[in-house]
């Protein structure tokens, strides 16, 4: 790897035994499951609630952008695996927002188009780099 396992962790920052403690990676992961099923029967017609595009547009709005923003995460910012979470996260979040304007717009088709390509690709890179991180913080 491109970093030195020694010098990402300064004075103040979470070492890697506090952050296995602290943060639940697999939570994280599980809660953006949930949203994006529900989102998903809403793009069906199965559900009807006023959902705003703005609020959800926001990747700091959930736990896992505030562990991204904040300092949960300080420590791996200069690794690959947080970058890639952290822009997967704000597509999760813009793509999100952009299938409720198109539903709003009565679009069901482009929401449904967006929601199986794009929105389900940045799922997939959040897993993917939240496993990744989870082997990092396993390193001794």
């Amino acid at each position: 790897m491109g970093w030195n396992k020694q010098a990402i962790f300064p004075v103040g920052v979470l070492r890697k035994s506090e952050m296995r403690e602290q943060l639940n990676l697999v939570g994280a992961a599980e809660q953006h499951l949930l949203w994006k099923n529900r989102l998903g029967h809403h793009i069906q017609g199965d559900l009807n609630e006023a959902l705003d595009p703005g609020l959800l547009g926001q990747s700091g709005i959930c736990q896992l952008g505030a562990w991204i923003k904040g300092s949960e995460l300080h420590a791996l910012r200069e690794t690959r695996a947080y970058c890639e979470l952290d822009s997967a996260h704000a597509l999760f979040h813009e793509f999100g927002a952009e299938i409720i304007r198109r539903l709003k717009q009565g679009d069901r088709a482009e929401a449904g188009s967006i929601f199986k390509n794009e929105y389900s690709l940045a799922m997939q890179h959040i897993v993917q780099a939240l496993t990744k991180i989870n082997h990092l913080l396993q390193e001794p």
